[in-house]
């Protein structure tokens, strides 16, 4: 995909997406799909260069140390994680989650690495990748699956097709209560490959509506591809979700969460007309 700057006339309008994991918009040339119609945004904000993907304001200070922030630096990036050694945690059913204990971003949390593989035989049409990007993205169509998330507004367009979001999670596993998150956005195709990405924006940035706890977005990202048979999603989550429980109650759960996910995930594109 050729970088081009230029807004997108359109956004979503609130709806509902699960997980910091899979905020992700997809907009690659030649292969866009609709999203949600709205009101018009445009960004008046300030670039490092002109290949920036976000604006210097969107950008938190640990993570402008270790990324840079064009489309080749967040595939180098990217790539360089997909190199690292993980510990496996669990490997069933197609589904492997793997742990480090830390990034050069955030030296205190883990990072989760979750790889699922999913066989095409499942579907009685097989979808493209646009479809999959569009059942997890589009709120109209999100909304209809997925129940875990209470908020979901693109509140800025951006060059590149870049975005700010804000996303509110409904409460989980029982100890979590509902979670606000401020993002920022991206994905693009190198070749066969689709590269998404997504951290959390400076929060002095935006105020917190209704008084609720703000989440941190250290590091969202990913990778999907396929071939004849299987589509493949390599995804690497470090979130803070600033409540103190143990981590070991997160990892006891996070297998079960995951794949109840992407159960439900699946079995929508497979009645997607």
């Amino acid at each position: 995909m050729e970088e081009e700057d230029e807004e997108m006339d359109q956004i979503p309008e609130e709806g509902s997406i699960a997980m910091t994991l899979f905020s992700c918009c997809f907009h690659p040339k030649n292969k866009e799909f609709e999203l949600d119609t709205g009101r018009n945004i445009k960004s008046n904000s300030v670039y490092e260069n002109d290949d920036s993907l976000f604006p210097i304001n969107s950008i938190r200070k640990e993570e402008k140390d270790q990324i840079n922030f064009t489309r080749i630096g967040l595939i180098e990036y990217i790539q360089s994680l997909q190199e690292l050694v993980f510990p496996v945690l669990l490997e069933e059913d197609n589904i492997k989650i793997s742990k480090r204990n830390y990034t050069e971003i955030n030296g205190k949390l883990p990072i989760f690495r979750i790889e699922i593989k999913k066989s095409k035989s499942f579907f009685t049409k097989v979808p493209s990748i646009q479809t999959l990007l569009s059942a997890m993205t589009n709120p109209d169509l999100r909304k209809k699956w997925d129940n875990n998330v209470k908020e979901y507004k693109i509140i800025e367009k951006m060059k590149y097709h870049a975005e700010i979001i804000r996303m509110v999670a409904n409460k989980q596993l029982a100890v979590i209560p509902e979670k606000e998150f401020y993002d920022k956005r991206i994905s693009f195709f190198e070749g066969d490959v689709c590269y998404l990405f997504s951290t959390s924006v400076p929060e002095i940035n935006y105020l917190s509506v209704a008084n609720l706890d703000r989440a941190t977005n250290y590091l969202c990202v990913m990778v999907i591809k396929e071939d004849e048979d299987y589509f493949y999603f390599d995804c690497f989550n470090q979130i803070d979700i600033n409540i103190d429980i143990p981590s070991e109650f997160i990892e006891n759960n996070l297998f079960y969460k995951v794949k109840k996910f992407f159960d439900k995930y699946f079995e929508f594109l497979n009645v997607l007309k």
